[in-house]
C-alpha cells in the first residue's frame, strides 16, 4: 500500500510569511519583548507582516526597534510590512519621521 500524498507541499522557509500582531500598549516597557520576537522572525527568513491594528500607545523605543527590524529584514532581503495600523501607531511613526524606514504612507 503506498502512502496517500500530503494536500500540502513540505513548506519553502524562504517563502514563508509571518505576521507578528502588536500589542495594544507598545511602551517602553515593551521594546525587550518586541526586540525579541522581531529577532526571532527575521532569523526565520521568510516575509514579515506587521499588524498594527491594536496599537494604543506606541513610545519611541518601541519604534526603534521596529526600524531596527524593518532594515535587518531588508538587508537580509525579507519583505517588511506593516498592515493596518492604528491611528496612534501612524501619529507616532508620523511625528518621528519614521515613515519611509516603515514604509507606511503619511511621509
Amino acid at each position: 500500500m503506498q502512502p496517500t500524498p500530503s494536500p500540502c507541499p513540505p513548506a519553502d522557509r524562504s517563502a514563508a510569511l509571518s505576521v507578528l500582531r502588536l500589542v495594544a500598549d507598545l511602551g517602553p516597557g515593551a521594546a525587550d519583548a518586541l526586540h525579541g520576537a522581531l529577532q526571532g522572525l527575521v532569523a526565520h527568513r521568510g516575509a514579515l507582516l506587521i499588524d498594527g491594528s491594536d496599537v494604543e500607545r506606541a513610545g519611541t523605543p518601541c519604534l526603534q526597534v521596529l526600524v531596527a527590524g524593518a532594515v535587518a529584514a531588508r538587508a537580509n532581503g525579507i519583505d517588511f510590512r506593516v498592515l493596518q495600523p492604528s491611528r496612534v501607531l501612524c501619529e507616532a511613526v508620523r511625528d518621528l519621521g519614521l515613515c519611509r524606514a516603515l514604509g507606511m504612507a503619511g511621509g
